[in-house]
């Protein structure tokens, strides 16, 4: 008998098992060899909601929103950036006449799937609420799988947060387990303090009494339990623990104070550097365990090379026979210490002289993330995560919609994400959608044949797509796209392939497309002037830029790099205060990033001397506030015989800038709270002036 495998369920590309597939039909009727199960609680494996939480700023409806999105583009809960999926826990509700029952599931009862749920269609009906500390979410929602998945009967009286956390290591507890019989030091390397505990528990369970189990955490760990419990089953599991920064191998190792290697080190961190640690501290011919496939398991290869030392290396185990009930009685044992501790946010801001995420720390402190970035400016915690976003999504090769307003810095977000990816010797063409007639756009887009019409070129054009085979394509202002050129676009896409306006022979094309826009396609699509199903294609990762007002902490940063840029352009040096800077800040800035460069480079022209000063910046932005007080208005009246003195000067200033503000902001309590001041005083000051 032939098995499907669940391929049945396999909508593209046709061919391939469910955990290749881009997507999965996840509609609701089972086919006879299906079970369907309501799912109740999901867990997201722990790099995948990070990365999701960093994407959503951390903000509970976009995490939402960004994991609804996910399924509604796959089928699955598959995330494109990391690759990874999560397990669900539920209840049976029906099961199909043909599905091999080996266990005698019958509907009502709890359930928990074993299998990532990169390979299991589901469908999210609604998500009720986020379990930040285990990086699980409660939900509505149903998830359909054949009968080679595996699925576990929930066992009584185990909280299943737990259950799930310890169920996403797979077979990688037991089998770190049965390595460690009979050996004596242990290495537990980690930034997740529950991960760690489960792992060196499931050490200290079968390992010699005498032995020595260490745990090493970043000092930014997501410590997701706290408590005296806690602290009772650290002392009991672990016989050191060291808070250290993981980016540092070599302060870390000398931190350590070992008399001699370990037989066995398991690296569960998901932070660059880890993997030194664990191959460093290993001795030659012990055993190192990666327990995820995010860590660097190939740079762990080149260093063993590089220090002439033989170990075993291993990565995370899927599938092994028996783990499940290894690992329930793992979690029954921890059970009396979890149940009395306290949970707290794992999301912790970095430090903030430091705001890059922590995952680029390293690109940083090797000079690397200057190469990579460009001159991008970040220094604020809102760009951090783009930041991380971009360098991780380069390395896939999917489509990316970037949205932002107007400014924001799109295309300089397009740029990296190519100049980092595996294309980056390819062409990278960009093309304004909105700036090409709609009578030429398709010949722009496509290239024409000799002869196709009047005025065409006699040996024919290629096009953008043909221009940018193997490479990528930056499509910005898609949202201009016209309809019809919607649908070609689409099929493009799909097909892989195009024809040259006035040709017969398709044209085949591999082009990574980054498309950019400042209006909300959703809305669109609700008024019909954008298509649904392109929208999805386009839409594999989103990443959205936020506008300056989100990211005032990067200003100081830009108007400095914007002076040096301008100073090289003109042959001139300028300074700024630190008070026209601060300034600079509270301003509203509707052309973001674009409007803050043209200001200062007006005020690189403009002012007087050397340093801008508070003075100039005020000028520059409030011009019509400045007629009565200028320079200029003094000379005039010095000409004219008249006295201009200073407290004349500052109370015309002031009646203008309140003016200014009354226009501009209307309600007494609006002006008062734009210029700093009390509302009693504005009343006060509007009435002295008779504003």
């Amino acid at each position: 008998m032939t098995r499907n495998y669940g391929t049945n369920r396999v909508m593209e590309p046709q061919h391939v098992l469910p955990t290749s597939a881009w997507r999965l039909d996840n509609s609701r009727n089972i086919a006879p060899e299906e079970i369907r199960v309501d799912i109740k609680r999901i867990h997201i494996e722990q790099t995948s909601f990070k990365q999701i939480c960093l994407e959503a700023a951390d903000n509970d409806q976009r995490i939402k929103q960004k994991i609804m999105d996910i399924v509604i583009r796959r089928g699955k809960l598959h995330n494109p950036v990391t690759d990874t999926g999560g397990l669900f826990y539920g209840t049976v509700s029906e099961v199909g006449a043909e599905y091999d029952n080996k266990k005698g599931f019958k509907p009502g009862e709890e359930v928990v799937c074993n299998a990532s749920l990169a390979s299991v269609p589901i469908y999210i009906d609604k998500i009720i609420s986020i379990d930040r500390a285990f990086g699980q979410i409660d939900i509505e929602g149903y998830a359909v799988l054949y009968d080679e998945v595996p699925l576990v009967r929930k066992p009584e009286g185990i909280p299943i947060n737990l259950l799930l956390f310890a169920f996403n290591e797979s077979g990688t507890l037991y089998r770190i387990s049965n390595t460690a019989v009979g050996k004596k030091k242990f290495l537990i390397v980690g930034n997740n303090l529950l991960s760690n505990l489960l792992f060196g528990y499931a050490v200290r369970k079968v390992a010699r009494e005498d032995a020595e189990v260490v745990c090493l955490l970043d000092r930014k760990t997501d410590i997701v339990l706290k408590g005296q419990s806690i602290n009772d089953l650290i002392a009991r599991v672990f016989t050191e623990v060291h808070y250290v920064d993981i980016l540092k191998p070599m302060e870390c190792l000398s931190g350590l104070n070992a008399d001699s290697l370990f037989d066995l080190s398991v690296n569960c961190a998901d932070i660059p550097g880890a993997e030194t640690i664990n191959i460093l501290a290993t001795k030659s011919g012990g055993t190192v365990v990666f327990a995820n496939l995010i860590n660097n398991y190939n740079i762990a290869l080149y260093i063993t090379e590089s220090i002439s030392r033989q170990l075993d290396i291993r990565c995370a185990d899927g599938y092994l026979e028996a783990y499940d009930e290894f690992d329930i009685e793992i979690v029954k044992d921890l059970i009396p210490y979890i149940e009395n501790a306290v949970e707290t946010d794992p999301y912790v801001d970095d430090d903030p002289s430091y705001p890059i995420n922590r995952e680029t720390r390293l690109l940083e402190a090797s000079g690397q993330r200057k190469t990579m970035l460009e001159d991008f400016v970040c220094e604020s915690r809102a760009m951090a995560a783009v930041l991380n976003d971009m360098l991780t999504v380069a390395k896939y090769d999917c489509n990316v919609l970037i949205t932002g307003d107007t400014g924001v810095g799109k295309e300089k977000v397009a740029n990296i994400i190519h100049k980092n990816s595996n294309r980056k010797m390819q062409p990278f063409i960009k093309v304004n959608c909105a700036s090409i007639s709609p009578t030429l756009i398709e010949s722009e887009f496509f290239g024409y044949e000799r002869g196709a019409f009047t005025g065409a070129n006699s040996n024919g054009k290629k096009g953008y797509f043909e221009l940018a085979d193997n490479g990528a394509i930056f499509l910005d202002e898609i949202g201009e796209l016209q309809q019809d050129m919607q649908a070609k676009l689409l099929r493009v896409i799909q097909d892989g392939e195009f024809f040259r306006v006035g040709g017969t022979t398709p044209i085949k094309t591999n082009v990574r497309i980054l498309s950019a826009t400042n209006r909300d396609l959703e809305d669109l699509i609700q008024e019909d002037k954008f298509r649904r199903d392109l929208y999805y294609r386009l839409n594999v990762v989103r990443m959205r830029v936020p506008n300056l007002r989100e990211r005032t902490g990067d200003i100081p940063a830009l108007v400095n790099h914007f002076i040096k840029k301008y100073s090289d352009k003109f042959e001139i040096q300028r300074k700024i205060d630190d008070d026209a800077v601060e300034y600079l800040k509270q301003c509203e800035w509707p052309g973001n990033i674009r409007e803050l460069e043209n200001v200062v480079q007006r005020l690189m022209i403009s002012a007087k001397g050397e340093q801008i000063t508070l003075l100039d910046v005020m000028r520059e932005l409030h011009a019509e506030v400045f007629e009565n007080t200028s320079p200029e208005a003094a000379a005039n009246a010095e000409e004219e015989g008249r006295t201009l003195n200073l407290e004349k000067m500052v109370e015309n200033f002031e009646k203008n800038i309140i003016k200014h503000a009354c226009e501009k902001y209307g309600s007494t309590r609006k002006v008062a709270k734009a210029i700093g001041i009390s509302q009693t005083q504005l009343v006060r000051k509007k009435k002295k002036y008779e504003i």
